[in-house]
């Protein structure tokens, strides 16, 4: 274990959190199994059959992530960008295993534990408030603990939220642990990506739009303008980017899931009107995720036949999502995927693996052509000036006038 500290401790009135996880968790599960995978590309897949659509990346392996690998990309892809790794089918009930038997372990050891996502655990550590060294000292308990018992590797992220704590979590190596002084969350947080924030895809449209591209960028912003421009979501996320979470840890949250059902009278006989209802099940379960910024990782349907009928499809996400619009598009595509024996007298919809916020280690990871392409920028800056690039920022869309929409500004502020 090889523990690191942000800063000097010193007192604080705030609690304190800790996010420990397994990093890329289906291929940490399958490696402890095969031990010959260690060191391997490893790509761990969705089973086509579950959904009756094209097999995706569920989860890659850090070799597999360098060479261009990444969750949700089709198999395909995958195959061509690193054709020596090793292509496995997901094991679910072994993740699930696993993942149980890692919150049993924290909560028996704990005051306060809660499951974020599968081989992610928030740690209540309200008392140690301003004793950097003793958190220090109780993650890394725990962390020898799971290696002794799971064998398993984790890392541990410890501030005074969870947003703050995940972050730590996620920019540190296997067996480590950060702890973030309180009072440092938001200048340790200006660095990282936007894409970390656990907003939908038009706000993070949005927001690279406006040229924002890290978190303390964003942070600058009057919480007024934010509001006006990228809404309650936005402004939820702005409080986030500046190192403000009110989130507390919830106690014994092993599994947790969102469903609603609707009956039909008379039974329904046509699929369109099934998918439609299906989409407004799954709007009214994503908006209520939503408030609680939470995210799904599985959608699940149970369809009740006429003559008894029980049908059920699934899918898993590579990526954890409360977007409404892509989980109607799930929901349809296994809808359609059905076969159906007679009219349709129930639906029930399902969201579960539900998580906290999410700020995938992926997007940690830069791409090598945009670190060669951004060093070339440089290299021409110096050589002609900063100004030699300018860049265009949307500012009124809706402006009659073109030339009004956007301004030029320098391609580093």
């Amino acid at each position: 274990m090889s523990p690191s500290t942000a800063s000097t401790s010193r007192a604080s009135s705030a609690g304190r959190v800790a996010y420990l996880v397994v990093p890329h968790f289906p291929v940490a599960m399958e490696r402890r199994e095969r031990p010959h995978l260690a060191g391997q590309p490893v790509v761990v897949v969705n089973d086509a059959r579950l959904a009756g659509a094209a097999t995706t990346v569920l989860d890659c392996s850090r070799e597999a992530l360098a060479e261009g690998v990444q969750p949700g990309m089709a198999l395909s892809r995958a195959e061509h960008l690193c054709p020596e790794a090793a292509f496995l089918p997901p094991r679910l009930d072994l993740y699930r295993s696993a993942a149980a038997s890692l919150f049993q372990l924290l909560n028996s050891q704990m005051p306060a534990v809660e499951q974020a996502q599968p081989g992610g655990l928030y740690l209540d550590l309200r008392g140690l408030e301003g004793r950097d060294a003793e958190a220090m000292t109780v993650c890394q308990g725990q962390s020898e603990s799971i290696v002794r018992e799971l064998r398993l590797a984790a890392t541990v992220g410890v501030a005074i939220n969870k947003f703050s704590a995940e972050a730590a979590s996620l920019s540190i190596g296997l067996n480590r642990i950060l702890v973030l002084t309180a009072g440092t969350e938001r200048m340790f947080l200006g660095g990282f990506p936007v894409s970390l924030l656990p907003v939908g895809g038009e706000t993070q449209r949005r927001l690279q739009l406006f040229g924002l591209r890290r978190l303390g960028e964003f942070a600058r912003l009057p919480p007024a303008a934010v509001l006006a421009q990228f809404g309650w979501e936005g402004q939820r996320a702005h409080r986030l980017a500046r190192g403000q979470d009110d989130r507390l840890v919830a106690s014994g949250q092993s599994e947790r899931s969102e469903a609603a059902n609707q009956q039909f009278d008379p039974p329904l006989d046509n699929l369109e009107t099934l998918v439609t209802a299906a989409t407004r099940l799954v709007t009214g379960l994503a908006d209520r995720l939503d408030t609680t910024f939470l995210r799904a990782g599985r959608l699940s349907l149970e369809v009740t036949c006429a003559d008894g009928a029980f049908l059920t499809a699934e899918r898993l996400l590579a990526e954890a999502t409360a977007d409404a619009g892509r989980l109607s598009r799930l929901a349809e595509t296994l809808l359609r995927s059905l076969h159906y024996s007679d009219r349709v007298e129930a639906l029930t919809v399902m969201l579960s693996d539900l998580s906290a916020p999410s700020m995938h280690q992926l997007s940690l990871w830069h791409n090598p052509q945009e670190q060669e392409a951004e060093a070339h920028l440089r290299r021409l800056e110096a050589r002609y000036g900063a100004d030699c690039f300018q860049r265009g920022v949307l500012v009124a869309p809706d402006h009659r006038l073109a030339a009004r929409r956007y301004v030029k500004t320098r391609w580093r502020a």
